[in-house]
């Protein structure tokens, strides 16, 4: 027995950290003690320790997250994931410490995969770390020339350094992929600016605004750890990726399912409804923004996305209720005053939906669709003076609006 017992001594003082999941997301809680059970069950088994890390990576459990992909390193030395993993854990509590993962699961791997190597890059970039950010991101593009994230990368740094023209050359070769295109056409404007091309700078920041969020550049290892994001936060959180991303239609059912699991959830049926109005399917959007309400009867967002609903519907008596609830709580809120005057517009109460566009433009100047719908209506009217400051105003703020100059023409030349 005594020679059993010292077999089993080392293995028994291997144990999993204290997790503490009381008061957890049931959905969370079940996974994380599922996970310490395996670590108990397999307690020399890199994998084990290493998913117990890669779930614990996901809900702030730094000092237990980096006890196991310690663990998980010291039983599979030559692995790549593990330090890549506990590094993204570290990165926001302990920079340096973060930085030593990286390098060491780039030695490990080189750049296959290449996140890794361009993650590196790219944190030491952002912490001035020029020259070392620049070596790794020429790596990764000998090795693959036409890498988008390396040479958005690198014409970043030599933007910084003044290296203008060199700085376009790489960023035109990045202009059209997904994963750059519109961090590359920002980066553009900014050297347009730079460079005193004011046409061409307002053309690519114009461009930036109207591209989707950048695609994520594909990542193996934190794809493999994704799976372990489970519960009601992680749900919000994948959906708002793909909303950010323009890819509603794939967003309504992670929302469908959060609101089936969470009912009780605001946010989720919020995040519903616009969604929904975003598609222009205002009944069902509706439906969600009035469960909204009956859970969150204070929240302004979700007073103005039923207006939204409403007023696809042409329910516009109904739609300008709502709008003057929502403005009690937000009186300041452009959004709310202008639909207000579009609403009105509808109902032939010109007299209010002028004192509406107004409001906007007094919460905010800088918006042109509230200076083109007041102008229209004041030029129906018999205000063509004030119509015209207003259009004038429009250009200023846009130059490359195509609704101001047709406005202006309608009105006809300026009275002597």
């Amino acid at each position: 027995m005594a020679a059993l017992a010292l077999i089993l001594s080392p293995r028994q003082q291997l144990k999993p950290p204290s997790v503490p999941t009381i008061g957890l997301d049931p959905a969370v809680a079940t996974l994380i003690n599922r996970t310490l059970d395996q670590v108990r069950l397999a307690p020399r088994s890199d994998a084990a320790w290493g998913k117990l890390g890669s779930v614990l990576l996901h809900y702030e459990f730094i000092e237990q997250g980096h006890e196991a992909f310690t663990q998980a390193a010291k039983f599979s030395p030559d692995q790549p994931r593990w330090p890549y993993l506990h590094a993204l854990l570290l990165l926001n509590h302990d920079a340096a410490a973060a930085v030593l993962k990286l390098e060491r699961a780039v030695a490990l791997c080189d750049s296959t995969p290449d996140m890794p190597r361009l993650r590196l890059a790219q944190f030491l970039a952002e912490h001035g770390r020029d020259e070392e950010a620049e070596q790794h991101f020429n790596t990764l593009l000998r090795s693959q020339p036409g890498h988008a994230p390396a040479l958005l990368g690198l014409a970043r740094l030599l933007h910084i350094r003044g290296r203008l023209a060199e700085s376009t050359n790489a960023l035109h070769r990045c202009l059209d992929d997904r994963h750059t295109a519109k961090g590359a056409h920002a980066l553009l404007a900014a050297i347009h600016r730079a460079l005193g091309q004011t046409s061409e700078a307002e053309a690519a920041a114009r461009r930036s605004s109207a591209l989707p969020v950048d695609a994520p550049w594909p990542d193996p290892y934190w794809e493999e750890a994704l799976v372990w994001r489970v519960g009601r936060k992680a749900m919000i959180e994948n959906a708002s990726v793909l909303m950010d991303q323009g890819r509603l239609e794939d967003a309504l059912p992670v929302l469908s399912e959060v609101t089936r699991e969470y009912p009780t959830d605001d946010e989720a049926w919020y995040l519903m409804g616009w969604t929904l109005n975003q598609l222009q399917r205002g009944e069902p959007a509706e439906r969600a923004l009035r469960e909204h309400l009956r859970r969150s009867p204070q929240s302004p967002k979700g007073h103005a996305q039923l207006a939204v609903s409403l007023l696809a519907q042409k329910r516009f008596a109904d739609a300008v209720q709502i709008l003057e609830s929502g403005l009690k709580l937000k009186p300041t809120w452009r959004e709310l005053h202008s639909n207000l005057g579009y609403a009105c517009v509808q109902l032939g109460r010109e007299e209010e939906a002028i004192r509406h566009f107004r409001n906007a433009l007094a919460n905010d100047p800088n918006y042109p669709a509230s200076y083109t719908a007041l102008a229209e209506l004041l030029a129906r009217r018999g205000g063509q003076a004030e119509a015209r400051l207003l259009l004038r105003q429009v250009l200023i703020l846009d130059p490359s609006n195509g609704r101001a100059p047709l406005l202006l023409e309608r009105l006809g030349p300026e009275p002597r």
